[in-house]
């Protein structure tokens, strides 16, 4: 069968590539994408070529190269339907809704381990969030909120809305949230929390007993280390990148080492080693999928775009991020069937 899938070329360029695709073969599934999610964050680092080639790949992704280099596929958020299953797979799952953390494509064979069955009464594009909220529950675990702490978060894109959702759950005696476009400020009211822009109004210096950093700025760090109180916590959630490597920390090294600031790195591939005897990858995922129930993160969602206008999509992010908070490529179902065996 044919399919298309999506490879950044580098200098802002995505280009959609025809490719066969050979039937599942034991214990491999065919998926026929539905839609799949740009992670604003992580996919515009590919995009602007601010992530530094030889990087090694996550090693949770599957379909991936070894180590990063342009021309590459990338995307780790997709929800289609099982089409066909290979020998030794329940054929029941034939039909039945799953996500994948695989490149965006139309199509795509994988293991059946790999795949992560939709429970039931979730949809696509609900679904599509997996691996955002996953990654906010993990910021929220390795935070490890307390009873009437100051909280605030830094950048309310989607992981920072998702984890700021999380944490108006917790008995905080407040709970900050700060970005400079107003479409994310307003959007944190849908989860019942206020935020600001920190331009305009920004956050008070030494106040915070916690501060979570996810702008993917250096500015966002600076202003989540000077909120930092005695003893404060930041949490470290973005990739910055080439393009902000340098000013991360310029001017704040002497607050940071006087008020005793623990800085935490906090990244979804990995679980804390001081909670992975209680918490693996499943029951993580088991979190995630409530946190979707509770928290309906579809209602981000600015733009659909047709998976053939993928450039188009990228193009908008990179251009005009106040505009968009969650694009979602949405897949040609009825042209990926015609091409099925």
């Amino acid at each position: 069968m044919r399919r298309q899938s999506l490879w950044f070329e580098g200098g802002e360029r995505v280009s959609l590539r025809d490719e066969t695709l050979d039937p599942p073969g034991p214990h491999e599934v065919l998926i026929e994408a539905q839609v799949s999610a740009i992670s604003p964050g992580t996919e515009m680092l590919f995009y602007r070529g601010e992530i530094e080639e030889g990087t090694e790949v996550d090693a949770v992704l599957d379909g991936y190269r070894g180590r990063l280099e342009y021309p590459l596929p990338y995307g780790y958020a997709s929800v289609g339907r099982i089409a066909a299953v290979g020998q030794g797979v329940d054929p029941a799952l034939r039909g039945r809704l799953a996500f994948v953390f695989m490149p965006h494509a139309s199509a795509f064979c994988v293991p059946d381990h790999r795949i992560v069955p939709v429970p039931d009464g979730i949809e696509p594009e609900d679904a599509a969030f997996l691996a955002a909220t996953e990654t906010a529950v993990n910021l929220v675990l390795d935070a490890a909120p307390l009873l009437g702490e100051r909280v605030s978060v830094f950048g309310l894109g989607v992981i920072g809305l998702l984890t700021i959702g999380l944490l108006t759950r917790f008995p905080l005696s407040r709970l900050s949230g700060w970005d400079l476009h107003p479409r994310r400020r307003e959007a944190a009211a849908l989860f019942g929390a206020r935020a600001a822009d920190p331009a305009a109004a920004p956050a008070a210096g030494g106040t915070e007993d916690l501060a979570i950093e996810v702008s993917g700025s250096a500015e966002g760090f600076r202003r989540g280390l000077a909120s930092c109180r005695f003893t404060g916590r930041l949490v470290l959630g973005s990739w910055y990148g080439m393009g902000s490597r340098r000013k991360s920390i310029e001017g704040f090294d002497t607050y940071f080492h006087r008020n005793r600031v623990r800085i935490i790195s906090s990244q979804v591939s990995t679980i804390d080693p001081a909670l992975s005897g209680r918490w693996s990858r499943e029951r993580r995922l088991e979190a995630a999928w409530e946190a979707l129930r509770l928290l309906r993160p579809s209602r981000l969602i600015t733009q659909r775009i047709p998976f053939t206008k993928a450039q188009e999509a990228y193009r908008l992010i990179a251009g005009s991020p106040g505009d968009t908070i969650q694009v979602i490529l949405v897949h040609d179902c009825e042209g990926t069937r015609r091409s099925l065996p």
